[in-house]
This record gives structure tokens, sequence and C-alpha cells, in this order.
């Protein structure tokens, strides 16, 4: 097996550079093209190459695709997306280049998830190549949605034969059996307030493109001393490691504030460039309409990840903590909104997270746009798991183990099913960064992963 395996490395990485060349961020639906044209596009790149495989394929009108070998009743699935967040400023390499540095690939989906596709897509070709007969159909499964709404999972499972078991290659290793609940909503506010004084008046906060992704700008159009505004940036700016700048425009003064980007699921490891101009604002003396929502979100919020701010700074043994992003702001002329990414612990639910942000929200501020994705968690003795941990054990000769994390794949779409790799425990975590990359030697190492592992699922 491993000749066939090292006889598709180098076509491999061809593959993984072309279609990160895809840029394939959601965009408004087009004809046929239910999430723009990008998503498409990757799609039918993949399903081209598995066709010149020679393995059996299928579009679900671009919702979703898959390719599959071997035969029988069960479905051994792998869930796989080729859809990617967008990427950002701030890069070294052209996020859309697919180029090669120092046995690097660098691009935007490097990791998340083009890479781990083609992986899984090459395992498919390695089993057929070598002329492993398969007890079990295996289907790599290409989802097109999945830093959104999950509708292209959701569209394969109304149109489609339900998986068996399966794993999605969107996370880590070794055995990720549990998965957070994700909650997503926003505040909201029509800006009546007659609240007016003396003082620093915002027109404008702007900032972020997407609730599972810590913003790295951040914009606030103010009216007032520009003095007052660069002695908090000397002081208040400094103390919570923000980076501003500030500029006048006629009488306008603009703010800018720059963070670091991160998954939303670690906030943590990221700076929120929305929360440090909010707590910025905040230690000014701030007036007019939209100051008591300012005021709210750095009472109840600042540069707090936890949610003990709302009352929902919850946790258990099995998952961890809760963790809160602060992921897009627009607040506007008439209206304010800032939409909230939380992952909650495993042992609780959606009603119970949201019912205790709503005892913490004063009026007029509403809560919206409530979207609630429940726990997954898959017992550690299922058999799936025995197995994947057999494969991962045979080809890195390390121990592997069970453990939850506040991400969100595919996997807690069936009830069978884990996230498996594809990075491993000392890998940089680099979704949703800018400089995104896999390594070549992670590629060809799970190349060998899933090609065992698919062949232990499936004979």
């Amino acid at each position: 097996m491993d000749d066939f395996i090292k006889a598709n490395e180098e076509e491999l990485v061809k593959a993984v550079c072309n279609i990160i060349k895809i840029k394939s961020v959601k965009e408004e639906p087009k004809e046929g093209m239910p999430f723009g044209e990008g998503p498409a596009k990757a799609l039918q790149y993949a399903l081209g190459l598995a066709e010149g495989f020679g393995l059996e394929t299928k579009n679900l009108d671009n919702y979703a695709g898959w390719a599959q070998l071997g035969s029988g009743d069960e479905i051994v699935g792998v869930l796989v997306h080729l859809d990617v967040v967008p990427e950002g400023s701030g890069w070294s390499y052209p996020p859309y280049g697919g180029e090669i540095c120092d046995g690097k690939i660098y691009g935007r989906g490097a990791i998340d998830n083009k890479g781990p596709t083609m992986t899984a897509l090459f395992a498919l070709k390695t089993l057929k190549d070598a002329g492993v007969i398969l007890n079990k159909r295996v289907r790599v499964i290409f989802g097109t949605d999945e830093e959104s709404d999950f509708e292209c999972m959701k569209y394969y499972k109304t149109h489609d034969e339900p998986i068996t078991m399966g794993f999605s290659p969107d996370a880590s290793y070794p055995i990720i059996n549990g998965e957070k609940g994700i909650l997503t909503f926003s505040f909201a506010a029509s800006l009546e307030s007659k609240e007016e004084g003396d003082g620093i008046k915002i027109l404008s906060i702007k900032g972020g493109t997407r609730p599972n992704m810590v913003p790295d700008y951040a914009e606030a159009v103010i009216l007032g001393d520009i003095d007052e505004v660069k002695n908090a940036i000397d002081t208040i700016g400094k103390q919570i490691g923000g980076n501003f700048e500030v500029a006048q425009e006629g009488d306008k003064i603009i703010i800018n504030s720059y963070g670091i980007s991160a998954h939303a699921s670690r906030p943590e490891t990221g700076k929120n460039a929305i929360m440090l101009l909010v707590r910025l604002l905040g230690s000014m003396n701030i007036c007019g309409p939209k100051a008591p929502f300012v005021r709210f979100l750095d009472d109840k919020i600042g540069l707090d990840t936890t949610g003990c701010g709302l009352g929902v700074d919850f946790k258990d043994e099995i998952s961890g903590p809760l963790t809160l992003n602060v992921g897009i702001a627009d607040i506007g002329a008439e209206n304010a909104a800032v939409t909230i990414n939380i992952r909650y612990p495993i042992k609780y639910t959606g009603d119970m997270v949201i019912s205790e942000i709503r005892e913490h929200t004063p009026e007029p501020i509403q809560i919206t746009d409530i979207h609630n994705k429940e726990p997954h968690y898959v017992p550690e003795d299922n058999i799936l798991i025995q197995k994947l941990k057999k494969a991962y054990e045979k080809v890195t000769g390390e121990k592997a183990y069970c453990f939850t994390i506040g991400g969100g794949t595919y996997a807690r779409m069936f009830d069978n099913c884990v996230a498996f790799g594809p990075s491993f425990p000392d890998d940089e975590d680099l979704a949703h960064q800018k400089d995104e990359y896999i390594k070549i030697d992670t590629l060809f190492k799970n190349l060998r992963i899933y090609t065992y592992v698919l062949k232990e699922l499936a004979e």
C-alpha cells in the first residue's frame, strides 16, 4: 500500500495548489449556484478530478457533491468542504495563489479545508489504484457552505442517502468526539435615544465580516476633540494592547482599530478589533444616541471572551468553558447591531444560554436573528473511534485519545460521526488567519492515515 500512496503524492500537491486558486468565498446566489460562483467552481473542480480518477460522482445541484468507491448497503462518509472564509488582510503570500515556500502550501483554505479535501479524494484514488475490494461504499462528500450555515449538508441529507458512519477531516488529531453547541445572534437597537451633552459623539462603528471570525479591523467615525482621542489612545489604548490610528477629515475624526484574526471557537487567541475600539470609546466622554449601546457592549462584554458579563460563563468537565466572540459590528445613523458567536459546553442547551442572556439585556436592546446548533457527542467506546485510533497509531506511532472542541464541523450533522485531523497536536492554529498554510509533509502523513482508515472501515 505504501508504494501506491507514494505514487500519488506529487499529484496531490498539484491538486491542492490548483484548488486554492479558486476563490470560493460565499457570495450572492446565481442561477444554479446557490452560494455564488466560487463555491460552485470549486465543487466542479473536485468532481472533475474524481471523474478523471474513475470514481463514481454526483453533483447535488451545486449545493454539495460526492465521489465514491466500493459497493454495499453501508456508507462510510468523509465530510469535507470547499468553501472558505474571506481572506482578510496582512498576507505575506497571495491568499489565492497556492504558492509553495519552505515545504508549505500557502493560501486561504490550505488547512481549512481544501488541503484535507484533496487528501481524502486522493485516499480514494490510492485504494482504487491498489485494487482494494471495499465491502462498503466510501463516499467523500463535498460541502460548499460549511463556513456559514451548513445549508449544503442539510441539502445532502434531504436529497441523498444517510451515511452509516464517518469522519470530518476539518479540525485536529487525534479524535474529536465532542463539539460544543454554536449559538449566533445579534444585539440590535433602534437609535431613538435623545441623549446629547458635550463630549465625543459617535457617528458610526463598522467592523468584521463573519460571526465565526475574530475581526482584525474596525473603524469608528466620531465628532469631538481629537486631542481627547489621542490621549485615550496613549493611555487606555496602550493598557488594553490596542493598535489604533486616528485621522481628522474635516469635522470628522476617523479611528482605525487593528486586531488579530482567529477562529471564533478560540477567541482568546486573537485580538478583537471591534471590542478594542468599543473599550477605547467607552473610556472617553461619549454622548449622543449611540452612546448607551456602546456602553452596554463595553460593560457586558468588553474584552472578555467567557460571557461572564452576560451571565453565561458556563463550563463542564467534558468540553470546558463557554466562549464568546463579537464578529460583526454595524452601528449607523438609525440602527445599531452587533453579531455574537458563542460556543457553549456539551451539557448545556441553546435555550439555556439565550434565556440567561435575555436576563442581562436591558430594553430597548433586542436579541434577534438567533441560530443554534446543539452540541454533538459520540461515546469513546464506539467502534468507529476504535478503528480511527488504530489507523492513527499505526501511521504516527503516537497514542490516540479523544477530546472535544469549540469548533463546529460537519460531524455534528450525523449521529455516528467524529472529527479526525488534519492538524497534529503541536501544529500552529491557522484556520481563518492570514498566511494560512498546510505543510506538504502533513498532506502526505494525512494521505497515509486516511488511506489506511478507510480501508479498515470499509473492508
